[in-house]
């Protein structure tokens, strides 16, 4: 038996726990959804919402971030110092504030989608972009939580890299070019082994954007 992982055939909130669970060995079964066929599996799940992490013993555990987390502890991914976990969380954290800037476009026409997220990387999300870029730009050569790769650098990856996939219609696939330490951490973490190794086997569709740079 192994943990699985309910979420839609798309990288998205799931896959941040997708990759942990590979890099630490931990065997999982991806479990997808389509909109026509998530209704019924709705009302089973604990907020009625995925990614949703199945335990083997069917146990049920919802939301990402804290998904994430209990899978980077598995996976010892998770810092052990409370002060270089709370500077995991820290970035996370950002990173929140910073997706959920773009929450109300997705459910508007597709003209007014576009304009609102290229307004959002003109405002709000050229600010959050930016601490971000500080923040990575300060680390040299280590990661977010000190010289260790963590959950938090994976979710910076798979954020950036949804970022530019091409599934934000307002946002250039050429954006980080703007931003040169998005850029480079982006692709340092793609070329970590595990990291790599997880998408020479899924390059399928927006995983394309999750390569390293050529």
């Amino acid at each position: 038996m192994s943990y699985k992982i309910h979420y839609f055939p798309v990288p998205g909130r799931a896959e941040v726990a997708r990759l942990i669970l590979s890099i630490g060995g931990i065997p999982y079964e991806d479990v997808h959804y389509t909109h026509a066929t998530f209704p019924e599996a709705k009302p089973k799940m604990p907020f009625g919402q995925v990614p949703v992490l199945e335990f083997p013993d069917g146990k049920l555990l919802a939301q990402s971030g804290a998904i994430n987390r209990y899978t980077a502890k598995l996976a010892g991914l998770y810092p052990e110092d409370p002060l270089k976990a709370a500077r995991a969380d820290e970035a996370d954290f950002l990173l929140v504030d910073f997706m959920d800037l773009f929450s109300p476009t997705w459910f508007l026409p597709r003209e007014e989608k576009i304009k609102a997220q290229q307004e959002i990387l003109a405002g709000k999300g050229k600010d959050k972009l930016g601490f971000l870029s500080k923040l990575l730009g300060n680390l040299g050569e280590g990661y977010v939580a000190g010289d260790k790769l963590s959950f938090v650098d994976l979710t910076i990856f798979s954020t950036l890299s949804s970022l530019v996939s091409g599934m934000y219609e307002g946002v250039p696939t050429t954006l980080l070019g703007e931003y040169p330490a998005l850029k480079a951490f982006r692709n340092k973490i793609a070329n970590e082994p595990g990291v790599k190794a997880f998408y020479e086997k899924n390059s399928e569709g927006l995983r394309a954007a999750f390569k390293p740079d050529v």
